[in-house]
């Protein structure tokens, strides 16, 4: 897997897009599949950082590079939210109902019930 600075610099690149894309439509299994390949682009990336010199080329894809992962870190931030959300509403529907005590319980009588709405949205 090895390549020029450049090329590594590219493949990030390249995963980026690919991970906001999916991020962007809600696709979060085919996100989290990209993290190996971004993983691995990074790692190598990172041990030929001593190799980078300034040259127009990679300047212009240090900056891409840099736009592509700030607008990956607000797409994963908002992934989280939205996971979050999801994962309380699930809590909040399976926790079990809290009981209706009275003084000195229900004399016999059974506890009334009741029906509960519940609304699950899959868009943020």
């Amino acid at each position: 897997m090895n390549g020029t600075v450049l090329e590594v610099a590219q493949r990030l690149a390249d995963v980026l897009m690919q991970e906001n894309a999916a991020l962007k439509r809600l696709d979060f299994p085919a996100a989290v599949a990209l993290a190996p390949a971004k993983e691995a682009a990074l790692a190598e990336l990172t041990k030929q950082a001593d190799a980078v010199t300034a040259s127009p080329p990679l300047l212009a894809l240090g900056q891409r590079l840099g736009a592509v992962a700030a607008e990956n870190q607000i797409l994963l931030t908002r992934a989280i939210e939205v996971q979050t959300r999801i994962v309380r509403i699930v809590a909040r529907a399976c926790a079990p109902p809290q009981a209706a005590t009275r003084y000195g319980g229900p004399a016999g009588r059974r506890a009334p019930q009741r029906a509960t709405a519940l609304a699950l949205s899959t868009r943020a």
